[in-house]
């Protein structure tokens, strides 16, 4: 803690021996705020590779209640539902908890198992989500082997105080939300609340149910969930931004679905998440910036596991699980001329955990570890040429381990814009990925041995535009490959460092517009080596299509189909490959949005994960309004 003391106590310093330079700048630069205190990526200088950014249309109303259905259109992106971890992520064969999942720029911890469920994320005035899904920069520091996902929250606005919306789904599934939000000039605010329950969801007609399942809805996947979110921003001194952000979600139970062919019931109880921050833009010169972010994230909850037969708990549970993360991170910024841009900063993080129950911890146990990025980029610019190098520095410890880990994670991309616009890039990156605290410390399978996972990551990308009278559009092409080592498996029930995998891909996403918009995309993985392990519960091959038609009235209406390739499990069993259907219609009159789907048109039956179906035929309606 002394740490981040003396870090804040250090920029306060900074300010005051700036503080003559600051008076300069008033008569040198026009006044501006910056939109929400966020430090997000911008392309080039904190994305070497392509990234895919998800734009949330303000005349629409969305079919998403969470952040997992809202990024699964992604090109090369897998989401699904089953076991403890809620939603799985899986993004060009990486893992969820070798992701990056951040908000705003700074990273949302994923407590003692390393996961960040994104289906208890909610959809709260996002402006845009980036993925960056190839090659990561430095300056993201480590655990980022797997990618990075942005959530960006939209800027408050002096349009409206208020927003209100409920949505409603089967099997009583319904979410409502209240926001309010303003600019007032040298401050801003933004609140929000939301309210999110289900039973679970209904299954296919054509679902043949085992001996564990009742054929007719999702049982065990029952949830409450509320959240709170709020953030506070102001403009210091014309030049300076100061933000605070606050989020509490809990739920009193949280249903685990289980497989079919398993016959447990399974929930947390008392769930919560906190988070708290502190985010601060500090101009020091006309050309040179400061950001630092400092944040706190905190999960509670019991894990519980009931006798159906009995309704009693077996023997060794509840178990108490109480983690958290509390991390730091400052970056400076150097304009030194009009083409060329210096970045560098550090990162520290510690995870810490305590955990009790009736078998193994029958008192509270726990361990801690620490993470510390050192950072630097040059972005170099000449007409449409761009070079962008950069490295950071790694350390990683743990309480039991008597030495810390080391090493460089080197990054570079170069981009090319020619004549007719066509955009070129190539990018390299050496990511890691260190254990979590569930894959060290487990005493049913932990290893304190364990030493980081690793991709070397390089990634080749081509953006068409071209526009033919009527015809307009773009074509995107990917080609990527990734040298992975230390990849972390259990091996006779304990976690270990396995041989190295190389992965390999090509994605290519068309979009056009004649009469409407036209969208196509396709992804292909795979891997090079399966003999030492297999690409699992992500498909080969995948194909989305997207067809948005904007009619008169203010009617928007959009048919999207996907279909997944067959996908293998740890169970050695195969998935057969499914199609899905959705329609959605969107109407805006005035300050207010309505939307009606269905979901999984044709009622077909499919798996996400082995064991775990998915659901049948939905219907959704939304309503949303803007108010004052």
């Amino acid at each position: 803690m002394k740490k981040f003391h003396l870090l804040i106590l250090l920029i306060f310093f900074v300010n005051l021996m700036f503080a003559d330079e600051i008076n300069s700048l008033k008569t040198k630069l026009r006044h501006y705020s910056l939109d929400g205190i966020r430090i997000i990526a911008d392309k080039p200088q904190e994305t070497i590779g392509a990234v895919d950014i998800i734009e949330f249309d303000p005349t629409l109303s969305l079919p998403e209640t969470n952040i997992a259905e809202s990024v699964e259109k992604i090109n090369g992106l897998h989401v699904s539902t089953g076991g403890k971890a809620g939603s799985t992520l899986r993004l060009r064969g990486f893992d969820n908890d070798q992701i990056m999942i951040m908000l705003d720029g700074r990273p949302l911890g994923g407590g003692y198992f390393g996961n960040v469920d994104l289906n208890t994320i909610p959809v709260s005035d996002i402006k845009e989500i980036r993925i960056l899904k190839g090659p990561v920069s430095s300056l993201y520091g480590s655990d980022t082997m797997g990618g990075v996902i942005n959530i960006i929250t939209d800027s408050p606005s002096n349009s409206s105080w208020l927003k209100m919306g409920t949505e409603f789904k089967r099997n009583n599934t319904n979410k409502s939300f209240v926001s309010s939000t303003h600019d007032l000039g040298e401050w801003d605010y933004w609140f929000y609340a939301s309210h999110y329950q289900t039973d679970g969801f209904i299954l296919s007609n054509d679902f043949i149910p085992t001996n564990f399942e009742n054929g007719e809805e999702r049982e065990n996947c029952a949830r409450d969930q509320w959240d709170i979110q709020t953030k506070l921003n102001f403009t210091l001194f014309d030049f300076h931004s100061l933000g605070f952000q606050a989020g509490y979600t809990f739920m009193n139970t949280k249903e685990i679905p289980e497989s079919i062919f398993e016959n447990n019931k399974r929930e947390f109880i008392d769930w919560s998440r906190y988070q708290l921050s502190t985010l601060g833009s500090f101009q020091l010169r006309h050309n040179f910036t400061t950001d630092i972010n400092i944040y706190y994230d905190r999960y509670d909850d019991t894990y519980a596991e009931f006798n159906p037969q009995t309704g009693e708990m077996y023997s060794q549970w509840p178990s108490n699980i109480d983690s958290w993360i509390l991390g730091a991170h400052q970056k400076f910024n150097w304009d030194i001329t009009d083409n060329f841009n210096s970045t560098f900063g550090y990162r520290s993080e510690k995870q810490s955990y305590l955990r009790k129950d009736n078998g193994d911890y029958p008192e509270w146990y726990g361990n801690e570890k620490s993470i510390h990025n050192g950072f630097w980029q040059t972005e170099f610019s000449y007409k449409t040429f761009n070079f962008t190098l950069g490295s950071g520095v790694s350390f990683f410890k743990q309480d039991s381990r008597d030495n810390w880990i080391s090493h460089f994670e080197p990054s570079t991309g170069i981009y090319y814009k020619s004549s007719q616009n066509w955009k070129y890039s190539i990018a390299f990156s050496s990511n890691t990925k260190y254990p979590t605290m569930h894959q060290l410390f487990s005493s049913s399978s932990g290893n304190e041995a364990l030493k980081e996972e690793r991709a070397i990551k390089s990634e080749f990308n081509l953006l068409v535009p071209y526009s033919f009278d009527y015809f307009s559009g773009s074509i995107q092409q990917s080609f990527f490959y990734n040298h992975i080592t230390g990849l972390i498996e259990k091996l006779g029930g304990t976690y270990s460092n396995i041989d190295q995998i190389d992965s390999y891909g090509y994605e290519i996403s068309s979009k056009f517009y004649f009469i409407w918009e036209h969208q196509t995309d396709y992804s292909y993985i795979k891997y090079s080596n399966e003999s030492n392990a297999k690409l699992l519960e992500t498909p080969s091959h995948s194909i989305r299509f997207i067809e948005r038609v904007k009619l008169p009235s203010s009617v928007t209406l959009e048919y999207n189909s996907v279909w997944k390739d067959v996908r293998y499990t740890e169970e050695n069993v195969d998935l057969p490959s499914f199609w899905l259907h959705s329609v959605f219609i969107n109407y805006k009159i005035s300050r207010y949005k309505f939307l009606f789907g269905v979901e999984n048109i044709f009622d077909l039956n499919y798996q996400e994960e082995y064991g775990y179906p998915g659901e049948g035929v939905n219907f959704i309606f939304s309503l949303r309004g803007e108010f004052f």
